[in-house]
């Protein structure tokens, strides 16, 4: 049936009498009397009566601010939903099952570092909801006042006693104080860290705490297999109960005969505002705990890489310009620059005078490899061919090696510039020819390079010397114009890239056999190996460091081999007897003898 067949024109309905055995709800709270019905029954006038708003909803929800309250301003429509929410709480059987629910979910909330509710409660009182203020709800008033500011902008806080206390404490204003006056001892993780992170008794006395009120105020458990222990919390069900958050491994017991335990680093010295601080050396620690047997010796400040490579924050190797020496010994080895030409490894170039060879002049840089170290050994064969044969033969003309690296300088100071440009100036000029003094001669320019022990002052030139500039490294760019010429607008970073052709001052050749000095015999493993002593001079070309005389290595050499190796011996011996004769037949080959399956002891 459709409505408008129906008799009635819906306005003549009424409410009441909608539970079983003909009980009423009360609903709906809200009854609005309903336009141009003059019998209509209702608690309220319509929203949008002649007069009130012009049936609009503007200029904000329910229409302009009509009436104020104290200090709170209310629309039309706030003001129904306010009456409308309000004889929801006061509804004996929705309302308050409604208001305790919300009351049990506020507590479930966990303790944190807030301010309080109640004042003048003491502290140490640890009652769910009275002092922590995110853990009360206020049996409805603060969401009555939030309905009733709906739609004006203004926001009512849903926790604590009063809607609109703008003076109330949050966790940024509690921490962020205690951060501004150095108040660590109210900390949470400070106080955390003194009751759970050292070793003692598995509960700790109260009359040990500094203060007991503060602890239980944040929950802390006295209990060391504990963290936290409260009442309330998301452990609870509606509040009831207790939160327990218990510690999943007891790190102070864990013990390491390198490592400091909690009591040793907590008794360290803080270095925090201080202006000299204090370098300690962990490794006495642990000595003295263990009695002196971790480390034998114990560090000391002189070992510091700032300490040695700095001086007042700069870099005394930067700071360095070249230097002539006696080449007779190593240029870090100089008593008067050894503390400048320090570094993590060696790294310098010699360039030998060609006037007076016995004397170079020292150019250190800071090892600060980047692109690793080519080290390329080429032999150079010549090819040909015989008539009627088509491979190429080949004969042996020599060997080539090349050397590549790459490193970083860096200037850290303006005091840095001019004695790492003047080095790089000296570096580059080492590709360009020198000239005798009296007859004018072009003279190559020969120099040393170390690099570590795996170029050990290994003489030869420069094939190429290449800097980079990358555009994203700063520049020095002399802002006040000085002239003495100590300051220039230079880059401070500046890559360069190294081609070096070294010149052996060894004869160079391949590894060679030059005895048999034993048969062992593995009786286990049914196998007899041959030990064969070799004597090679390419560990000379890696790097050329001195090396004890008389000291070669050992290869052993499976029975196996050898027994092939006296085959090919035979055969090619018996080949070249034919060759000598051609008239002769081929020989008959020599039979392979089967490989023993047994060996006896000898």
């Amino acid at each position: 049936m459709p409505l408008i067949d129906l008799q009635s024109n819906l306005k003549n309905l009424r409410f009441g009498n909608d539970r079983p055995g003909y009980g009423s709800s009360g609903l709906p709270y809200i009854q609005t009397i309903m336009p141009d019905t003059p019998n209509a029954t209702g608690n309220t006038q319509p929203i949008y009566r002649a007069g009130s708003t012009g049936g609009l909803d503007f200029p904000i929800r329910g229409g302009q601010l009509e009436f104020n309250l104290g200090t709170q301003s209310f629309t039309v429509s706030s003001k129904i939903d306010k009456t409308r929410i309000k004889k929801f709480f006061e509804d004996k059987q929705r309302g308050t099952a409604f208001i305790q629910k919300q009351v049990g979910l506020q507590l479930s909330n966990p303790k944190i570092e807030t301010g309080n509710t109640l004042f003048g409660i003491p502290q140490g009182i640890p009652i769910p909801g009275l002092i922590e203020n995110t853990r009360v709800y206020n049996l409805g008033q603060n969401t009555l006042a939030q309905v009733g500011v709906s739609g004006t902008g203004l926001h009512a806080i849903r926790h604590g006693l009063v809607p609109f206390n703008y003076f109330q404490k949050q966790y940024y204003d509690i921490v962020n104080k205690q951060n501004v006056n150095d108040q660590k001892s109210s900390n949470r993780l400070y106080n955390l860290m003194l009751l759970k992170m050292t070793t003692g008794d598995p509960f700790v006395n109260p009359v040990n705490v500094p203060d007991i009120n503060l602890v239980n105020t944040l929950g802390i458990s006295l209990n060391r297999n504990m963290i936290f222990q409260y009442l309330g919390g998301p452990s609870s069900v509606y509040g009831i109960g207790t939160t327990t958050i218990p510690r999943v491994v007891d790190t102070t017991k864990l013990r390491s005969a390198f490592a400091m335990n909690y009591d040793q680093l907590l008794s360290q010295k803080s270095n925090f505002n201080n202006p000299a601080p204090e370098l300690q050396d962990f490794r006495q620690k642990i000595n003295e705990a263990a009695g002196g047997i971790i480390f034998s010796n114990t560090w000391t400040k002189q070992q510091n890489v700032d300490y040695r490579f700095l001086v007042n924050k700069k870099d005394r190797m930067n700071l360095l310009f070249p230097f002539l020496f006696r080449n007779d010994q190593a240029p870090w080895e100089i008593t008067d620059t050894k503390e400048d030409t320090q570094d993590l490894i060696k790294f310098v170039f010699e360039a030998i005078s060609n006037d007076t060879p016995s004397f170079s002049t020292a150019i250190f840089f800071r090892a600060f490899l980047t692109a690793g170290i080519t080290d390329n050994n080429s032999a150079q064969l010549n090819a040909f061919k015989y008539i009627g044969r088509g491979e190429n033969f080949y004969t042996y003309q020599g060997f080539d090696r090349t050397i590549g690296f790459s490193f970083r300088v860096a200037a850290q100071s303006r005091e840095e510039l001019k004695p790492l440009y003047n080095k790089l100036n000296m570096l580059m000029g080492q590709v360009y020819p020198d000239y005798s003094p009296k007859q004018g001669i072009m003279r190559a320019p020969v120099i040393r390079v170390t690099i570590g022990d795996y170029l050990y002052r290994v003489p030869g030139f420069l094939e190429s010397v290449n800097f980079t500039i990358d555009n994203n490294t700063p520049w020095e760019i002399n802002l006040e114009n000085d002239q003495s010429g100590n300051v220039a607008q230079l880059p401070q970073v500046v890559d360069v890239s190294v081609s070096f052709k070294p010149i052996l001052d060894v004869l160079p050749k391949r590894a060679n056999t030059i005895s048999t000095t034993a048969v062992r015999v593995d009786t286990e493993n049914s196998v007899t190996t041959e030990t064969e002593t070799i004597t090679s001079n390419i560990s000379p070309l890696i790097a050329n460091v001195p090396q004890a005389q008389g000291s070669p290595t050992t290869f052993i050499k499976p029975e196996i081999s050898i027994q092939g190796e006296a085959v090919v011996r035979e055969s090619t011996n018996q080949e070249l007897t034919r060759l000598r004769n051609v008239n002769q037949p081929p020989a008959t080959p020599l039979r392979i003898s089967p490989i023993p399956t047994q060996i006896t002891r000898r």
